[in-house]
């Protein structure tokens, strides 16, 4: 008797190899896609990183010129607190031996207009309580002017939460998205930005710098 030799495939040989495919398939586009969300936050990390830059290097410019003892708030130099706030009296130049001040100008973080401060994404951009930092001048006068600095600016630095403790581990308690810290005559300031993309990623870039500043 002639043995039949069997031809084709098995109904349970299909399923698994159908399986098997399927499988390769979704492991093959789940790499894809983190490769794409991690190209993404990264072009959104420049991004941020860039206008982070950018503001601090116009915080920088406006302080230049501030004298340390017109501070408001004051700024205890040990370091050990930060405000996210700062007014300051600019020198326009000098009369004699006596330094001649301009009026006040503040540079604070404050909430976004269309994102308010309850914990919740209000303008639907992936960012929770955003705020910017704005340059005000003539401070309390007639003239008194703002302009926006920088947008998206974090309310909480990075690694940072609001639970009282120093969570990324540089001396400060619950530190602002923009702060400034003195130590001696010397201001710190640091910023952290955030951008969002349309795909729901948000990059995180933080800078930091510092000056010393006139008696």
């Amino acid at each position: 008797m002639r043995r039949l030799h069997r031809k084709g495939f098995t109904l349970l040989e299909v399923v698994l190899a159908t399986a098997l495919l399927a499988a390769v398939m979704g492991a093959a586009l789940m790499v894809v896609q983190r490769g794409r969300s991690a190209m993404a936050e990264g072009h959104l990390h420049a991004r941020a990183e860039a206008r982070a830059h950018r503001a601090l290097h116009r915080v920088l410019a406006e302080l230049r010129g501030a004298g340390i003892d017109a501070l408001v708030p004051a700024l205890n130099p040990n370091g050990l607190t930060s405000s996210a706030t700062l007014t300051f009296d600019p020198i326009l130049g000098v009369s004699g031996a006596a330094p001649v001040w301009s009026n006040p100008v503040r540079i604070a973080r404050v909430a976004a207009p269309e994102d308010a401060n309850d914990g919740r994404d209000n303008d639907g951009d992936g960012i929770v309580d955003e705020g910017v930092l704005m340059l005000t001048r003539n401070v309390g006068m007639a003239g008194q002017a703002s302009f926006v600095i920088c947008s998206q600016v974090r309310e909480l630095a990075e690694g940072e939460l609001a639970n009282g403790s120093d969570d990324n581990g540089n001396g400060l308690a619950d530190e602002a998205g923009f702060s400034i810290q003195r130590i001696g005559s010397m201001l710190t300031i640091r910023l952290t930005v955030e951008e969002a993309g349309e795909g729901g990623e948000t990059g995180l870039a933080t800078v930091t710098s510092s000056l010393t500043l006139r008696n």
